[in-house]
């Protein structure tokens, strides 16, 4: 029982992956698109999916400190971007478009729903897909491919390993690399999981969601991270030094793998 009671009670870690779908019931309501008792109700029903993961989460993370070296977590993360794909897959193929289907009446649907701005915030304020706004996006999904990866190495590297931390980069990765499979292939997102009279989303807007509130709870977690502010003159040393530090790493990492690289071409290049 003790276990149990434990596994489900409260902890900021916990409360943190509910921030960002609290701010997103808040911005709803404000647009006025929370009118009804039902609507608020099933605005909730998130809620509980959400410290579903984080209790989840908090237990794996008393346990372990990795779910996997670099290699295999990215291909973790390929995975669950080739899970939201197959499901992607399926819906079109079964579901006509704009139509649904009730997994939980009038609480849960799966629809067939789309996309073209190719995000939320773009359809929230209707911007209409333009040749630089698409670069906009396709720019920032890419850099934060890259970047995840190379700041996942670094702090690993560097500071700990923590399972916090992989979590950062399986969700940020997964749900990315579905973003740029869904632009590239069919420009424009398919979004199944429907709560009605509220969103249509998928599985790629739920990894980065939990992967942001895996960061937050890794500067939570880490006695080494301090949110104290310790005035703007050391706070910018750090800043340069925490620069300086990873460009130092990065140059680093380019180098290992070009000797890499050059390595496996040699060896390629030998008669046999």
């Amino acid at each position: 029982m003790s276990t149990v009671v434990t596994f489900f009670r409260p902890t900021k870690t916990k409360l943190i992956f509910l921030i960002e779908w609290v701010l997103f019931i808040l911005i709803t309501a404000v647009r006025g698109e929370l009118e009804t008792p039902h609507q608020v109700l099933v605005a909730g029903y998130p809620l509980i999916f959400f410290y579903l993961i984080a209790c989840m989460l908090t237990a794996l993370s008393q346990h372990i400190e990795q779910i996997a070296r670099s290699r295999r977590l990215l291909i973790f993360a390929g995975g669950l971007m080739l899970l939201d794909q197959l499901i992607k897959a399926i819906v079109t193929a079964f579901i006509p478009y704009q139509a649904t289907i009730p997994i939980i009446p009038n609480g849960l649907h799966l629809a067939h729903k789309r996309n073209f701005h190719g995000s939320w915030i773009a359809s929230v304020f209707n911007v209409q897909p333009a040749n630089i706004f698409n670069l906009i996006q396709w720019g920032q999904a890419i850099s934060v491919l890259l970047f995840s990866t190379l700041c996942h190495r670094y702090y690993t590297t560097t500071h700990r390993k923590s399972l916090w931390a992989d979590v950062v980069l399986l969700g940020i990765f997964a749900g990315y690399a579905s973003w740029i499979w869904d632009m590239a292939l069919r420009g424009y997102i398919v979004d199944f999981i429907n709560l009605p009279g509220l969103v249509t989303a998928d599985l790629k807007d739920i990894f980065p969601e939990i992967g942001v509130a895996a960061f937050f709870a890794e500067t939570v977690d880490n006695p080494q991270v301090s949110w104290r502010w310790r005035g703007w003159r050391e706070e910018r040393d750090d800043l340069i030094h925490l620069a300086k530090s990873l460009g130092r790493f990065s140059i680093q990492e380019l180098h290992k793998l070009q000797q890499a690289v050059v390595c496996r071409f040699r060896k390629g290049s030998r008669p046999e």
